[in-house]
């Protein structure tokens, strides 16, 4: 799988060079004529952005201000083509072992000389010649992007081998329940993805919890095929903590991007021990189905995301709504309440997948799969409180979370005070 991924990586970052390259070629192919009158196109376009009330200017001085601007816009292009040039071959380098020293160096010399053919296809164009002081600059530029990718790689790298614990914040709600006799609390532990669990039982056992869900994406499809799973220690020692109940997500069922980012995620069938295995560590795996515990019935949906479709299974859906007592659902996807679940009035959802939106700003998330940019559901309450989202506890992907932290959320249920988050 690793194979094919870096295979991809290095097709894709070949055929950006090669592009890149042609770009360059193409712009050195104009005559003098052509390559002046289209930098003043974009000094004229620069000036219109830049200077103050340049349209109410004398064309004197908008023609002179344009001459100005045209010799810095013309150097600043070139540095932009070359700088990208030597970072998409630095980092087709990278995807290879060695030196990275080494691969730094060729990155920039790679560029270099390129930039030297370029200017020596410059003196086949009319009215254009060769100067070495455009090499020199065009090379800068491939330098300046290789060292910054170079920095990048090394904080990277230094991460790696120093990581810093993951923040976890928990985050509290009081939810009105006029059903339930008394309060009952509940632990919900989302998106964990086979990160390592430590600091995450600390905040489930400092919680005190009656009840623990875990709505999906605990662990991914290889990590379940394989004896034992770290998975299984998980939720055996949540168990030991209080009741503990499960449902799938994508990520068990297989229906994820695995080295094809153009590929549509698809199930997989899951092993047939997987629920003794499960259940041999005192939680409750709930494949469409569900469970009575207490006052509480709780109820667990399988990801419905398999190649295009994306929706829960309706008839287990509909055999939920006719349970009794107080319904609790677990749900992988948020994007399942609005058009599949508020209707059946159940009395709580809790869902994951969506991690915030990974990174957020002014309160929204920029992106969550299966729902796409700025997505609407990653984080919080819908519904008066009926549906509880949470931003996860664990990654899948090596890119980092911004204004983001991990969450545990605790569900206070019951009573008739007003809702309110702590």
């Amino acid at each position: 799988m690793e194979s094919k991924r870096i295979l991809f990586l290095r097709v894709l970052l070949g055929v950006l060079i090669l592009l890149n390259m042609a770009f360059i070629f193409r712009f050195s192919s104009e005559n003098g004529q052509v390559s002046t009158e289209t930098s003043g196109k974009v000094a004229h376009a620069v000036a219109e952005a830049t200077v103050r009330d340049f349209d109410r200017k004398p064309q004197e001085e908008q023609t002179e201000i344009v001459n100005h601007l045209q010799f810095p816009v013309r150097k600043l292009a070139h540095m932009t083509e070359f700088a990208t040039l030597g970072g998409l071959i630095f980092l087709l380098l990278l995807t290879w072992r060695g030196k990275v020293l080494l691969r730094y160096g060729g990155a920039i010399l790679a560029a270099a000389l390129y930039a030297l053919s370029d200017e020596f296809h410059q003196n086949f164009s009319a009215g254009r010649g060769p100067q070495l002081t455009d090499v020199l600059i065009d090379a800068s530029g491939a330098l300046l992007a290789c060292s910054l990718i170079l920095l990048v790689w090394f904080l990277v790298r230094l991460r790696a081998k120093h990581p810093r614990p993951k923040k976890i914040v928990t985050t509290f709600y009081r939810i009105p329940c006029p059903k339930l006799a008394s309060p009952v609390r509940l632990a919900v532990a989302a998106d964990l993805h086979g990160n390592p669990p430590e600091r995450v039982l600390d905040a489930i056992r400092a919680a005190h919890p009656d009840m623990i869900l875990i709505p999906g994406d605990l662990t991914d499809y290889e990590s379940i095929c394989s004896r034992p799973t770290a998975c299984e220690t998980f939720l055996r020692e949540c168990a030991a903590v209080a009741p503990t109940f499960y449902s799938l997500g994508n990520h068990e069922l297989g229906a994820y991007h695995r080295g094809n980012p153009f590929g549509k995620p698809r199930k997989r069938e899951i092993p047939v021990d997987f629920s003794e295995r499960v259940a041999k560590t005192g939680a409750c795996l709930l494949r469409n189905r569900s469970v009575r515990c207490g006052e509480i019935t709780v109820c667990g949906l399988d990801s419905g995301l398999d190649g295009r479709r994306n929706a829960p299974d309706a008839r287990a859906l509909e055999a939920f709504a006719r349970e009794s007592g107080v319904r609790v659902l677990l749900c992988h996807h948020p994007e399942y309440y609005v058009p599949y679940i508020r209707e059946t009035e159940m009395e709580l959802t809790v869902c994951g997948h969506a991690h915030g939106g990974h990174w957020r700003f002014f309160g929204r998330g920029v992106y969550a799969p299966c729902q796409g940019l700025f997505p609407k559901y990653t984080s919080g309450l819908l519904d008066g409180g009926r549906c509880v989202i949470s931003r996860g506890l664990g990654d899948h992907t090596r890119i980092p979370r911004f204004r983001n932290p991990r969450e545990l959320v605790i569900v206070e249920l019951g009573g008739r005070e007003p809702m309110e988050k702590n």
